[in-house]
């Protein structure tokens, strides 16, 4: 009897068949899948992969695998589908041929229809949720470790039916696509394409849950990786790392000289700002902490260097003249370490070389393919030109870069632009070759070299890679406090920090800072637990009312968290939310994020959870939000834990208030509230009264009991 091509091909794919205690794959023909989560029953299908190659081979053959694995070539290319017990998972592997550029491993895979527990959780920045949602098709594709749309993890998560499900990978060649299509029906699709040395992915199906799992499980992994490494490890090795612990960011700029015909100054000539100088950069520690009662920071200079901010990189030296040369800065470093308790930092930068450096260079130069020199941005020194990684190490160890900035000033810290806010990068010069993992491997070094020397290092934006090795990273919270507004689509979610929350600090860029009329951005940080980059005047602004902040027009709402009086608005907005963010801070610093969840269906009412028993609410409206506990206005949150609450309610534990007040009440001894013996309630602002172990007291600004 004879068998038609296609009966064949169906008797083949149901033999096809490996399953363990978790998963269940079943081949369906021409390189097409099914992989079944036996947990929930839920299954994802697995579409044949699609081969991009110079010279296309045809044609699908299926064969037999040994044991736990599953096997088929399709253009040439061969393709292995293997069964893993610990973790339960499926390693998806190709060998290719040499004219292959590009393999879409899953090809329009994983699809999902419409459902509130049907999504992906995409690793891009902090993290995005996206569901089956619009009106318009679009697709997104994430290169590996790009800010603007590329990944900071190398891993994407599916919900489906509440069944999660995690990918992970390890070559940077590796790119996520997502699909959206609206017709013939409303649905997702991923698919993997990989080019040059990426050759596989891991499939993992977690049973029921969501992005928080796929977070918590993706930390396995990260720790695997050697990524993970939490702060209570980095503090043991280094018990400075504590300082972050509660530390507000205030970062001066300084100095900037601005080039002529650019986006910065489109004047013919030379323009410069003198924001500061090195006396007044340690005249505004002073003010926070004698004034303001700020007793964690990190002071930053920016625009310390030969030419300011963004010029003349990588000759630093001497410190800019115009705002006190060398003596002034030594003299501010001694000044802002003598406050206890404040880091004093300095930010540099091996990426950008300037043709007006007096040592340039091209020999240090990033190329390109065709030999060229690889042209960076245009910031305030005019055009910068990439130097590559595997020669930044050798610039910042001259003697008249960091070892001579060690000798003379000592920071605490030091801060190298934008090491994780840059792609990876190839590099085509034949003396110092790059890949993509090779320039990982050099930024990684950099990093290494720069906190060995100082004990404290921190850089841009922040990427998985960079975590174990640094201290804190400046920019990723801008993911969320720049997009809190109505025209942007994402629903930023705390992958991240769910992974990597307990490991680094992560505050948002210099360019995002809180104005007095932006308590969103302070929800956030309220939210994540993080601390802010804050906003200030130039020069003593405090003693200057013409730098008073001038609430815009509407905004009187908004102006939630200036409220108090003691202080001018941009103080008391201060001070108000660092009584409130440190004490947090302190208190999370070592626990990790063990769940985020959106409230209400509009997802203006979100709760995250640290540890055991730390949680947070917060209420950005403009509804209010009611819980037996309490009751939240618009920009309302509530802290609970043992040693630390705070709220900015309508209502808390029985006492309904008129006038909203902001309170802070936290054990000074680490006991829970209830049983310590010094409790320190601050209050910023509205109603005087507050529950305390059974009593109403009240309380003007601060009591002690």
């Amino acid at each position: 009897m004879r068998l038609t091509l296609a009966l064949f091909c169906s008797i083949l794919a149901a033999a096809q068949v490996l399953e363990n205690r978790a998963l269940r794959l079943q081949a369906r023909g021409g390189g097409a899948f099914q992989l079944t989560d036996k947990a929930t029953g839920v299954a994802w299908d697995l579409n044949p992969p699609r081969v991009i190659s110079k010279a296309p081979a045809e044609g699908y053959q299926a064969s037999s695998g040994p044991g736990r694995a599953l096997r088929f070539t399709l253009q040439g290319v061969a393709f292995e589908l293997r069964l893993t017990d610990n973790p339960p998972a499926v390693e998806y592997s190709f060998t290719p041929r040499a004219e292959v550029e590009e393999v879409l491993l899953l090809n329009q895979s994983l699809e999902i229809g419409p459902g509130q527990r049907n999504y992906y959780a995409l690793p891009q920045r902090m993290g995005v949720l996206m569901p089956v949602e619009g009106d318009k098709p679009h697709s997104r594709r994430l290169r590996a470790y790009e800010t603007g749309r590329g990944y900071s993890m190398a891993m994407f998560g599916a919900v489906k039916e509440g069944s999660a499900l995690m990918l992970t990978w390890e070559d940077p060649y590796t790119e996520i696509v997502v699909d959206y299509a609206v017709e013939p029906r409303r649905k997702l699709a991923a698919s993997l394409a990989m080019r040059r040395t990426a050759r596989s992915v891991r499939l993992r199906p977690l049973g029921g849950g969501g992005y928080v799992e796929i977070a918590k499980a993706y930390r396995e992994v990260a720790r695997q990786r050697g990524y993970l490494k939490t702060l209570a490890e980095k503090a043991r090795e280094n018990p400075a790392v504590e300082r972050f612990f509660g530390a507000a960011d205030f970062k001066p700029f300084a100095f900037m000289r601005r080039a002529p015909n650019t986006r910065w100054n489109k004047s013919d000539q030379w323009t410069a700002d003198l924001n500061f100088t090195f006396e007044e950069c340690a005249q505004l520690a002073e003010h926070y902490k004698n004034d303001l009662g700020i007793d964690r920071a990190l002071l930053v200079l920016n625009g310390w260097i030969n030419g300011g901010y963004d010029n003349r990189h990588p000759d630093i030296l001497p410190a800019a003249p115009e705002i006190g040369g060398d003596a002034g800065l030594i003299e501010c470093a001694r000044r802002v370490k003598a406050l206890g308790g404040w880091v004093f930092g300095l930010h540099d930068n091996y990426q950008d070389f300037y043709q007006d450096a007096r040592s340039w260079d091209e020999s240090y130069l990033m190329k390109n393919a065709d030999g060229t020199s690889r042209k960076g941005g245009v910031w305030a020194g005019g055009l910068a030109w990439l130097i590559c990684s595997k020669k930044s190490l050798e610039l910042a160890a001259r003697p008249r870069n960091l070892p001579a900035v060690k000798k003379q000033f000592a920071p605490d810290l030091y801060f190298s632009d934008t090491v994780f806010a840059a792609p990876l990068y190839e590099c085509f010069d034949r003396d110092h070759p790059l890949t993509k993992a090779g320039d990982l491997r050099y930024k990684q070094e950099l990093g290494a070299y720069i906190r060995k020397m100082f004990g404290l290092y921190g850089s841009e934006e922040g990427r998985e890679w960079g975590v174990a090795g640094s201290d804190y990273f400046e920019g990723l919270m801008s993911h969320r406090t720049r997009f809190q507004n109505p025209n942007d689509t994402d629903i930023v979610i705390p992958l991240f920090e769910l992974v990597f929350g307990d490991a680094i600090p992560i505050y948002a860029h210099q360019s995002d800072r809180p104005r007095p009329d932006n308590p969103g951005y302070i929800l956030d940080h309220v939210l994540f637990a993080e601390m802010p980059v804050y906003y200030f005047g130039r020069h003593r602004y405090w003693l200057d009312p013409a730098q008073e902040f001038k609430p815009p027009a509407g905004a009187e709402a908004r102006m939630v968290f200036a409220r108090g009086g003691r202080f001018g608005l941009i103080d008391q907005f201060i001070k108000n939310t660092y009584e409130v963010l440190s004490p947090l801070h302190r208190l999370t610093a070592l626990l990790p994020m063990t769940d985020h969840r959106f409230v209400t269906q509009d997802r203006r009412v979100e709760r995250t959870r640290f540890g055991k028993d730390v949680e947070i609410t917060v209420n950005y409206g403009p509804a209010e939000y009611e819980e037996p506990r309490f009751r939240l206005p618009q920009y309302g949150f509530v802290i609970e834990s043992p040693a630390l609450v705070a709220f900015h309610a309508r209502r808390y534990r029985g006492l309904p208030y008129e006038d909203p007040p902001l309170f802070v009440l936290r054990s000074l001894d680490g006991r829970p509230l209830g049983s310590s013996r010094q409790v320190r309630i601050y209050r910023g602002f509205g109603d005087r009264r507050v529950e305390f172990k059974g009593k109403t007291i009240e309380v003007d600004v601060e009591k002690v009991l």
